[in-house]
């Protein structure tokens, strides 16, 4: 019961969003000191806004990283680019198709 009395208060906006915000994006980006961190950790245990927004940011960052991961080509692919590239400056006016 005193969980559910908790969440009742916690459906007020942040007061200090934009400072939460900032401190939020350090945490995530591990560039937080201890006191950001500590402010951080103690805040987003009441603070339901402040928490949804860490799990989103989180969420859209890992994603952001899935789609970027480096991926190798196929060593066949790169022999034959490196092929046509070298032949296309040896024979400019060949046309490499």
């Amino acid at each position: 019961m005193a969980r559910r009395e908790k969440l009742k208060n916690v459906k007020k906006p942040c007061p200090d969003h934009e400072k939460c915000i900032h401190v939020i994006n350090l945490v995530i980006d591990g560039e937080a000191n201890k006191d950001e961190e500590a402010f951080f950790y103690a805040h987003v245990r009441d603070c339901l806004d402040c928490a949804q927004y860490y799990k989103l940011e989180q969420s859209i960052r890992a994603a952001i990283r899935k789609k970027l991961e480096v991926k190798e080509a196929p060593e066949e692919l790169i022999v034959e680019l490196k092929k046509r590239v070298k032949d296309s400056f040896l024979n400019p006016s060949d046309d490499v198709s």
